[in-house]
């Protein structure tokens, strides 16, 4: 499955077969279904095929604007110059937003591609150790698409076996029963998946371990969690980090690089994108887009213009005061390899700056931005353009430089190359300390805290340095609680992907947003701790709304 070679073409054939689940959308053309015999999925290659379209949904949440803006907004990042519908909780977000209805209707195609393949290879003609490998790397994927969505909507349906016909009957499965069958799957996929696989992008069964933890550690913060959770989450969380396979990189940066290197022992489970885009996606589903959302407009700065290294800028994710603030520079390196602030002249000339006449050559200093604000003695003795907090805004400001995609193939191409890390290592970390936090032993939490945070310190030349940074990047376990956990998991897993869930979570989402994102301080409420469900799939079924009720708060 090596970059999935076969990707864009298995998806295509198999799309032919599958159809939408409980969005009850209407039947592909019967013509285009009977091109592809629901034969061929009981064959040894039918069922390899068929697994590895189950990954390529991964793409329509991991690198596309709608699951970024469900996904990333809230202490860390506003909204810069993109819609501020998902970010400010105004009245467009409700039922009929496009964002909550691709949400839900792709991740349900990816499972109704799960729950036909699974349905196939339970009579394929395969050494069982195989078969129960491809069951395994299915219902490890069938079960992060259902927590993707138990933790967006609440409770959700639960197929488990696949819609072969259009159906006008659907119901809400109980959050307890959507967490079993999930709890249910990974169980298996540990039991059943390698520790490791030559094919990079497939799951394992320490990927599992550490989704299972997830699940348990946020099954622990609702209403139907188990008295072991916490435990169980600890455990598991323990059992990946213990078994040698994964490594904390030295270097923080290099866990984000691209090219050589770029595939590294911190990750543990990534979506994977193609550099050749024949092959990198499927129609409508091209590229890793992230690299645009986070990219400031860099280009209206005196000697700057838009190239493939700095970005194509659309200007959605502004961090807060909040986040840039959250690092002591003095000693954490993480800020400086996590947000871009200085750019370096690619259009040389003459220019003028705070008054007076500067001559830019390539590869001078030309924009940087400061976290004080200068004198004018200083902005005066500088040949760049110095940006100081109050002069940011929502077009201009210090940007992640995690997702910088300079593989692109032209400067205005906005499908990246660049894998999109889901699970890796430091998180790993992050949660065994939250799990034995919660669970009373912060004695043992402060441990892993501490290990990820000397990793993070600032290296000096002086070997004596970088020891005494080490030693003042550790806490104490009386310095640990919940608020200590978030500000950790920001530092270290900002823009990846997880905050909104982060926050929903540990039931910090409305007072964080509130003192921290003043954009959307003003129209948070209580019941913004789930998204609405598209009218779409409520239209759909009889009854209507009686038989499929609308997430509260979101009633028309």
């Amino acid at each position: 499955m090596n970059n999935y070679k076969q990707m864009k073409n298995i998806y295509v054939s198999i799309i032919g077969s599958i159809m939408l689940f409980s969005s009850c959308q209407k039947l592909l053309d019967e013509d285009v279904r009977n091109q592809i015999s629901n034969l061929y999925y009981t064959t040894p290659s039918g069922v390899e095929d068929g697994v590895k379209a189950s990954y390529s949904y991964l793409r329509n949440w991991y690198g596309k604007q709608g699951s970024a803006w469900l996904t990333m907004y809230g202490d860390e990042y506003t909204n810069g110059a993109a819609d501020a519908t998902m970010n400010g909780y105004t009245s467009g977000l409700n039922s009929s937003y496009l964002v909550v209805r691709d949400g839900w209707n792709q991740t349900y195609t990816a499972i109704n591609t799960c729950n036909a393949v699974l349905a196939a290879a339970e009579k394929v003609n395969m050494t069982e150790q195989l078969k129960n490998t491809r069951i395994g790397e299915l219902k490890f994927l069938r079960a992060h698409y259902f927590f993707l969505l138990v933790q967006t909507y609440g409770a959700i349906p639960l197929p488990l076996t696949p819609t072969t016909s259009a159906s006008s009957v659907a119901t809400r499965t109980p959050i307890a029963e959507v967490y079993k069958a999930i709890v249910d799957d990974l169980i298996f996929a540990v039991a059943n998946l390698p520790e490791t696989t030559p094919d990079y992008g497939r799951a394992t069964s320490l990927a599992a371990k550490h989704a299972l933890a997830k699940v348990y550690l946020t099954r622990a913060g609702t209403a139907v969690k188990e008295a072991t959770d916490y435990a169980k989450a600890a455990t598991l969380a323990k059992e990946v980090i213990a078994s040698g396979k994964y490594s904390l990189l030295p270097d923080f940066a290099a866990i984000f690089a691209q090219g050589p290197g770029g595939r590294n022992n911190e990750v543990i489970f990534a979506c994977q994108y193609d550099v050749n885009q024949l092959t990198g996606g499927t129609a409508g589903n091209l590229g890793n887009q992230t690299h645009l959302f986070f990219t400031t407009d860099y280009t209206s700065q005196p000697g700057m213009v838009r190239d493939v290294a700095n970005g194509r800028p659309y200007n959605h994710f502004r961090p807060t005061n909040f986040m840039l603030g959250l690092y002591n520079k003095q000693y954490d390196s993480r800020f400086s390899k996590s947000f871009k602030t200085v750019w370096y002249c690619n259009k040389p000339g003459s220019y003028t700056i705070s008054g007076k006449t500067v001559a830019m050559a390539l590869g001078d200093t030309a924009v940087v931005m400061t976290d004080y604000e200068p004198t004018q003695a200083q902005r005066n003795a500088a040949k760049y353009t110095i940006i100081s907090p109050s002069q940011q805004h929502n077009t201009l400001f210090p940007q992640s430089s995690k997702h910088i995609d300079g593989l692109r193939a032209d400067v205005n191409n906005i499908n990246g190359v660049k894998d999109v890390l889901i699970f890796r290592l430091g998180e790993t970390y992050l949660i065994a300390a939250e799990a034995l936090l919660m669970d009373g032993k912060a004695g043992d939490a402060v441990f892993y805290v501490n290990e990820l945070r000397k990793r993070a310190a600032i290296v000096s030349s002086d070997p004596a340095v970088t020891t005494a940074n080490r030693q003042a990047m550790e806490v104490s376990a009386s310095d640990l609680n919940i608020d200590f956990i978030l500000n950790e998991r920001a530092r270290e897993l900002n823009g990846e992907y997880m905050r909104w869930f982060d926050l929903v979570r540990t039931g910090k989402l409305l007072e964080r947003v509130k003192l921290y994102n003043t954009l959307a301080a003003p129209n948070i409420k209580s019941y913004h701790v789930l998204r609405p469900v598209p009218q779409t799939q409520i239209d759909r079924v009889i009854g209507g709304a009686s038989a499929f009720p609308q997430n509260p708060g979101y009633d028309n």
